[in-house]
């Protein structure tokens, strides 16, 4: 009975971390002693996930709420940013400590309940100004796009993050230290992320009079749209109340068309994190003159020279629902390779991000590229790229050439998926020796594949998507001449009015 109620309990506070259930009792004084709320929450964003994908096939069958290359493609994202953790480390908390420890004006008493419910407003004001900057400044829509990028709005769509955002946010919070106490906030920080997770969702419909005070999913469906009416709009973490301050809140008034004003069109993983960066660069080195180039950074993604700071709002896309997605399908079986090995990256990015901090710095940080070319490499076949073949066969091959190992706490022993040491108990080799004979038996069926029969299907199929593509391409290229030149943003600041170039973006169906 006990189990049974440590089980309830720990299902309970886990589902209730996503709406903020949190008091003053919960406040601790030492920051590292704070609970790691986000790290709890993991295994509950998966069943709330498996749980919405099962209630959506019953909801409105002539909808795809989930793709399996959309949401492959959120999760990736999400993997991505928590992998480029390992590599540099974070700036929040440590500068929110610096400053406080040096700059502090009121010592606050970190028990006391005033304490505690100003550092929610202060926190939840905090993001909103940060959201609101992350569209209105070039810049810091780099590292914000990503979360945008998808065309579908599920929760696997709040998993979709940048490698970038945290260093561009930051500093937005750094007035709070001037009173607040570095715990208080590391509490309220965690509890605004986990509070916007479930808000991501097309199955919750109004809210009723909470919509005048909380940020709900109808709200932040708005946020995530790229029909006119959407355009920066519903900046809110927590509360909707810092948008109707603010002049910047629209309600739900007709059906969302999600994403992108220009979408990138593809599933690479690399590109979807990169591709605004690299728009900006382009966009840099096209516009004459010092002021020019500053205001390329600083101004909206939409600001071209001559125009208003955030561009010209009549230059986005009026796009209604339904409109065309950028899909690519792959035949079943390829489908089923895909989800198979993306599994057994997620179970190898767990046990990494579980025992890293015991392992050598070198060993963490190859497995760790290995994983990202993994991702890499699901996403060229997702995008049904010719040479997605021979990236799919030598991630095979490198992970067996140079069997692919992990420390297991043993001492300096280093096991290898080719050497039993007897140290090392069998129930360990034996997943492992499973994994190896999978991958040499994945690399025997895709060199079959690709030599016997076409990789991605039979050549009248490949036609016959070939015309889909080109059925499907007339919307967006109609779109596109709607404006003076093609950009990927999602705000005002995301019209299509930059003149610099951006990768071509595809509307494509694959059955």
């Amino acid at each position: 009975m006990t189990t049974l109620s440590q089980a309830i309990s720990w299902t309970a506070h886990g589902f209730a971390s996503f709406f903020y259930v949190t008091s003053p009792a919960d406040a601790v004084e030492d920051v590292h002693k704070v609970p790691k709320y986000l790290v709890h929450a993991l295994p509950f964003f998966a069943i709330a996930i498996v749980i919405e994908f099962l209630v959506s096939l019953g909801h409105d069958r002539k909808k795809r709420y989930f793709r399996l290359n959309d949401s492959f493609s959120s999760i990736t994202a999400g993997i991505l940013q928590q992998l480029s953790t390992f590599f540099l480390r974070g700036i929040e908390i440590a500068s929110y400590i610096w400053v406080y420890d040096n700059f502090n004006l009121i010592k606050l008493d970190w028990s006391a309940p005033s304490t505690y419910w100003l550092c929610f407003l202060g926190v939840d004001l905090g993001y909103y100004l940060f959201h609101r900057y992350a569209h209105e400044i070039n810049l810091f829509w780099a590292a914000h796009v990503v979360h945008h990028s998808s065309e579908n709005y599920n929760l696997t769509t709040a998993l979709r993050q940048s490698v970038f955002q945290t260093y561009t946010s930051w500093f937005f919070y750094l007035p709070l230290a001037l009173a607040i106490p570095p715990s208080i906030f590391a509490i309220h920080r965690q509890f605004d992320t986990l509070y916007q997770f479930w808000i991501h969702t097309e199955l919750v419909g109004s809210l009723g009079p909470l919509e005048w005070i909380l940020n709900t999913p109808s709200h932040h469906r708005v946020h995530h749209g790229r029909n006119r009416y959407c355009i920066d709009k519903n900046y809110a973490g927590t509360l909707i109340i810092w948008d109707r301050l603010f002049g910047t809140f629209a309600s739900e008034d007709e059906p969302v068309v999600y994403g992108l004003t220009h979408p990138i069109g593809t599933w690479d993983p690399l590109w979807t994190q990169v591709h605004h960066i690299v728009h900006i660069a382009q966009k840099v080195y096209a516009v004459p003159g010092i002021g020019n180039k500053l205001s390329a950074l600083f101004k909206g993604p939409g600001w071209v020279p001559g125009s208003e700071r955030l561009g010209d709002p009549n230059g986005i896309p009026d796009v209604r629902a339904p409109w065309p997605q950028y899909d690519t399908t792959l035949p079943s079986f390829l489908s089923l390779y895909v989800c198979a090995h993306f599994v057994l990256v997620m179970i190898g990015f767990t046990l990494l991000a579980s025992v890293r901090s015991h392992l050598p710095v070198l060993f963490v940080n190859g497995l760790a590229l290995y994983l990202l070319y993994s991702l890499t490499s699901f996403g060229a076949m997702f995008d049904r790229k010719k040479y997605a073949f021979a990236m799919e066969i030598s991630r095979i091959i490198l992970f067996l050439v140079l069997e692919l190992g992990f420390w297991y706490g043993y001492g300096d022993e280093f096991v290898f998926l080719w050497y039993r040491d007897p140290s090392v108990p069998g129930y360990v080799h034996r997943p492992l020796k499973a994994v190896r004979a999978f991958y040499i038996f994945s690399g025997l069926w895709l060199v079959g594949r690709f030599f016997f029969f076409s990789f991605y299907g039979q050549p009248e199929v490949e036609e016959k998507l070939q015309q889909q593509q080109q059925q499907l391409e007339k919307p967006q290229s109609a779109e596109a001449s709607s404006t003076t030149a093609a950009t990927t943003d999602s705000s005002v600041s995301n019209d299509a009015s930059e003149k610099a170039p951006t990768r071509p973006h595809k509307s494509v169906k694959a059955e």
